[in-house]
Parts: structure tokens; C-alpha cells; sequence
């Protein structure tokens, strides 16, 4: 779903207000426990070591993929 984009957001910012959680500079959550995520942007997949580094821009397609035990 769309939501609202202010500058400098990266996506390490993204995913840290979609989980609630605090998430370090490589990407890892600051808690220690796994995330289990996966980021795309425009269909492209963004490894964790570059979300601090990725900036969101208004109009792109930003996918947050969660993994999810279970059959």
C-alpha cells in the first residue's frame, strides 16, 4: 500500500517502521534476532549490506518480504 515518502528516507528506515524495530546499519535488527526480510525495489532485489545506502524516492515500487514458517 502507498505510503507517504520524506527525503533522505533509506530503506534501513523503511523496514525499521514497517517492524518496529531498530535495524543497524548492515541491516540486521539491533535486538540480535533474525528479521527475516527480504527488500526489493522496482523488482530488483537490494541486499541488507546496502539499505542504509538506498534512498526511497517517491513513485518507486518498494516490496518488504517476510518470511513465514508454516505449509
Amino acid at each position: 500500500s502507498p505510503v507517504a515518502v520524506h527525503e533522505g528516507l533509506t530503506l534501513t528506515d523503511a523496514v525499521a517502521r514497517l517492524t518496529g524495530r531498530e535495524i543497524t546499519p548492515v541491516g540486521t535488527a539491533a535486538d540480535g534476532h533474525p528479521l527475516g526480510i527480504a527488500v526489493a525495489v522496482d523488482d530488483t532485489v537490494v541486499p541488507r549490506s546496502l539499505w542504509a545506502a538506498t534512498p526511497v524516492a517517491p513513485g518507486q515500487s518498494v516490496e518488504i518480504v517476510t518470511a513465514v514458517q508454516g505449509g
